[in-house]
């Protein structure tokens, strides 16, 4: 693709993203075709559908097979820095609809990974827990949580379908502290399948360790992100 060529639908998809955050394109509204849209911006088909798949990617539009392409809600944005609301209430400060499926809680072992995240030896007893998080009933996260069983020993999958952190300070503890990291990664076959999206997908992932007062590892998590529906929001006070 020529350097013109690229200058072409970026210009458009500038304007059609303008559009969208003027409100000329509204939430769930059907867009032109492709043939419009040459129309419109008097381009070739292969200019129109690089910016349209551009989009696609960047989560402002969606496509439904045989229906056409529609205007996405937009994203949900996620809180990093310290907050009171939490997942449920972020999602309905937003007007989204919160959901949680638990997809596995079963009993396992330390490997090495897990044990040296948690400070325990190889072979601990650990709870394994695999949630789904959705909004508006669409997935987009995906946890994967190990758990110390010798200081939470009574978890249920009734219990982490409501809070995996409530459960916690249940068991007698005082949660203090986390320490994440964030970065992208490419989905796996198992990612993808509960985000419903391609595998190789790029997608977020944080890793959390979770502290209590006594200062103990008492939680590992790896949470993935669709990168198509959800933005992160960073607040620091001075």
């Amino acid at each position: 693709m020529g350097k013109k060529d690229q200058q072409l639908h970026s210009r458009i998809k500038k304007d059609i993203i303008e559009k969208i955050e003027s409100g000329y394109y509204r939430p769930g509204r059907l867009l032109p075709t492709e043939a419009e849209f040459c129309r419109i911006y008097e381009v070739s088909r292969t200019t129109i559908r690089t910016a349209l798949q551009h989009l696609i990617m960047e989560g402002h539009i969606y496509r439904k097979q045989g229906k056409g392409t529609f205007v996405a809600k937009g994203k949900i944005k996620q809180t990093l820095s310290s907050s009171s609301l939490r997942y449920n209430d972020q999602l309905r400060a937003q007007s989204r609809e919160p959901g949680i499926k638990v997809n596995e809680c079963l009993e396992t072992r330390a490997d090495a990974k897990t044990a040296e995240k948690l400070g325990v030896e190889e072979g601990e007893p650990l709870y394994l827990v695999k949630r789904t998080r959705l909004a508006d009933n669409e997935e987009i996260q995906y946890e994967i949580a190990y758990v110390r069983k010798d200081l939470v020993p009574e978890l249920t999958e009734d219990s982490v379908k409501q809070s995996l952190y409530d459960t916690i300070t249940a068991n007698g503890h005082q949660l203090n502290r986390t320490e994440e990291q964030l970065k992208i990664v490419i989905s796996d076959e198992e990612v993808s399948t509960h985000l419903n999206i391609s595998a190789g997908a790029p997608c977020f992932q944080i890793s959390t360790i979770t502290f209590i007062g006594s200062e103990q590892a008492v939680e590992y998590s790896e949470a993935y992100f669709r990168g198509d529906r959800v933005e992160f929001v960073i607040e620091r006070e001075y």
